[in-house]
């Protein structure tokens, strides 16, 4: 009767896991759970692990979002890290509008690992490319989540499916290592 309960638990878990496409992301000092939004799928890309596109013929190549986790030596500070990250991205693209979007997601509050602080920062480019940087603090690590679309209608259109997948993401602390 254990086996058959274990079984039947197991093929549950291991259906949940294949209907949701939840995805596992590793570093050296931390663990980022997440589902991937329906409609979406991973794209291969060299630079960034973990790429996300939408599952549709008419969507451009400059709409996408991933999600990637930056540990440190030392406690990460939000703030810094947002002005550097702008700072460089003005100083390459003087013309680029830098704002900051209000919103607010249930599980990235204050636990063991996460300090609570989090921040959107929206940028729209010359070219009329927009883009959400989601940047989360933790006690190691900053996290990073980002939506990028061609222009703002596209970037509209997908907002609620970055919403989904930033309130799907779990953090923790972890000891990884790599051989």
């Amino acid at each position: 009767m254990k086996i058959k309960t274990y079984l039947t638990a197991l093929l549950i878990l291991v259906s949940f896991n294949f209907y949701a496409q939840s995805k596992m992301l590793t570093g050296p000092k931390h663990l980022i759970r997440l589902e991937i939004p329906k409609n979406w799928v991973q794209a291969e890309n060299d630079q960034i692990p973990f790429l996300i596109r939408p599952d549709e013929k008419n969507s451009s190549d400059d709409t996408y979002m991933y999600v990637y986790g930056l540990d440190y030596q030392s406690p990460p500070d939000l703030n810094l890290w947002i002005e550097g990250n702008s700072s460089e991205l003005k100083n390459d693209i003087p013309e680029i509008k830098i704002g900051e979007l209000n919103y607010s997601f249930e599980n990235l509050k204050k636990d063991n690992f996460l300090t609570g602080r989090y921040k959107v920062v929206s940028y729209i480019y010359p070219n009329f490319k927009e883009e959400a940087l989601l940047v989360i603090e933790s006690k190691t690590t900053i996290i990073t989540a980002v939506l990028a679309a061609k222009d703002h209608a596209e970037f509209n259109k997908y907002l609620n499916s970055f919403k989904e997948l930033v309130n799907s993401i779990k953090i923790n602390a972890a000891k990884v290592t790599f051989e």
